[in-house]
């Protein structure tokens, strides 16, 4: 992939994350964000799919995780929407694998920079444990370990396992926040306060872990 496209690819995961945010932050300090989740309640099984399907060709631009799980709360509740988002998250994961297994490691490194190189070293040399490790860091983007795991000889079993327990402490933190938009001032406070508990003990664990 020619450098221009894959920097044009990296400026509209940009621009989407950014009007994303946008929408997000309008509809919780300003909008309806009740009649918005009343028209998706309403939509039936389409409200879940159109956010899964989205989830995954969004992350593949690539738009931050995090933000699509805020979204995920926001619209659909706590419980479905850790389901939904952690669904959508692995879904993600796989797809972008098998696209990076395609592409081949020079077309990857267009789309995603240099720094899948550093990944894919690191996924070579441990496996399911780096991959844990991966994404149990908060910092370390989403779409980077999928791409790079998908051009490093990690195993598909392993890729799985690790993205499915790895993301699931993030998952819930950011969906709890999305959860409480909308609600009172000393609810936001509350998730915003457990989620970042979260991610702390969570870059914790995967500090411990990268020790050993």
């Amino acid at each position: 992939m020619s450098s221009p496209t894959a920097a044009r690819l990296r400026l509209l995961g940009l621009g989407v994350a950014v009007l994303l945010g946008a929408g997000l932050a309008v509809l919780v300090l300003g909008g309806d964000l009740d009649a918005v989740r009343s028209a998706v309640a309403a939509s039936g099984p389409w409200g879940p799919l159109v956010y899964v399907v989205l989830h995954v060709v969004l992350t593949l631009v690539p738009v931050p995780k995090n933000l699509l799980a805020g979204i995920a709360g926001a619209l659909f509740g706590l419980g479905a929407g850790v389901a939904l988002s952690w669904a959508a998250s692995v879904l993600s994961a796989w797809v972008t694998f098998l696209v990076a297994r395609r592409l081949g490691a020079e077309a990857v490194e267009g789309i995603t920079g240099p720094r899948v190189d550093r990944v894919r070293r690191v996924l070579h040399d441990q496996g399911l444990i780096a991959v844990v490790i991966a994404r149990l860091t908060p910092f370390v983007p989403f779409t980077l370990v999928n791409y790079g795991a998908g051009v490093s000889p990690v195993g598909r079993r392993d890729y799985l396992a690790g993205t499915a327990v790895g993301v699931l402490p993030g998952t819930v933190a950011y969906v709890a926040v999305g959860a409480s938009a909308g609600r009172d001032a000393s609810t936001i406070l509350l998730a915003g306060g457990a989620g970042v508990l979260l991610l702390l003990a969570t870059a914790l664990v995967a500090r411990r872990m990268r020790r050993r």
